[in-house]
């Protein structure tokens, strides 16, 4: 490995001394097809893969998936007790369902989304605008997960005597809606939770 490059996956098969195939099979947790890959095997590629440091590349799996794992929360302030709720929820449960939270301050979240950074989004303190309807709009077109919190109504999501949502809920809702692939509607938190799935 060069100064100051990446490992590569080609130098963990060199490493390992095995094809680029098997490197890719085992990091990926994916099986060999009809070829089985032994455990003295696994464990070569991924002894290599530590010793060199080797990361995968999550934009490239993600180009080649479809996906990118990613979820975005799109706060406005995180001096707010509310946005800092919602990020802090989201950072919280997001891994527990192999997704990852990227906070996203301000009007940035409305390109990193159509540019498909994400494969949901939050919507925390989102002002009501003609470009935010716009972009979730064309969200939901696209079929891309999305909540976005409001003023709810106890049955959708509010803890008892509360006129803040339930952060815990809402990040549930998500988690449903890119589970099931149902997009979600403005001002649309998220009916209610899902179901204790």
């Amino acid at each position: 490995m060069r100064y100051g490059t990446k490992p590569t996956i080609r130098e963990v098969a060199d490493q390992a001394g095995v094809s680029l195939t098997t490197v890719s099979y085992v990091l990926s947790g994916r099986h060999g097809g009809t070829t089985r890959i032994s455990q003295p095997t696994q464990d070569r590629v991924r002894t290599a893969a530590e010793k060199l440091g080797y990361v995968a590349n999550q934009a490239a799996r993600g180009m080649r998936r479809g996906r990118t794992d990613l979820v975005a929360v799109a706060i406005g302030d995180l001096e707010s007790d509310r946005d800092r709720a919602v990020a802090t929820a989201a950072a919280r449960i997001l891994p527990q369902h192999g997704y990852q939270a990227v906070i996203l301050l301000g009007d940035s979240w409305r390109r990193f989304m159509l540019s498909g950074g994400a494969d949901g989004v939050i919507l925390a303190s989102v002002a009501a605008g003609a470009a935010d309807d716009a972009t979730i709009l064309e969200l939901a077109r696209r079929g891309v997960a999305h909540v976005k919190v409001t003023a709810l109504e106890p049955s959708a999501g509010l803890s008892a005597g509360s006129e803040e949502p339930d952060v815990e809920s809402v990040v549930a809702t998500l988690v449903h809606r890119l589970a099931t692939g149902a997009p979600g509607g403005i001002g649309d938190p998220g009916a209610a939770p899902p179901p204790d799935s």
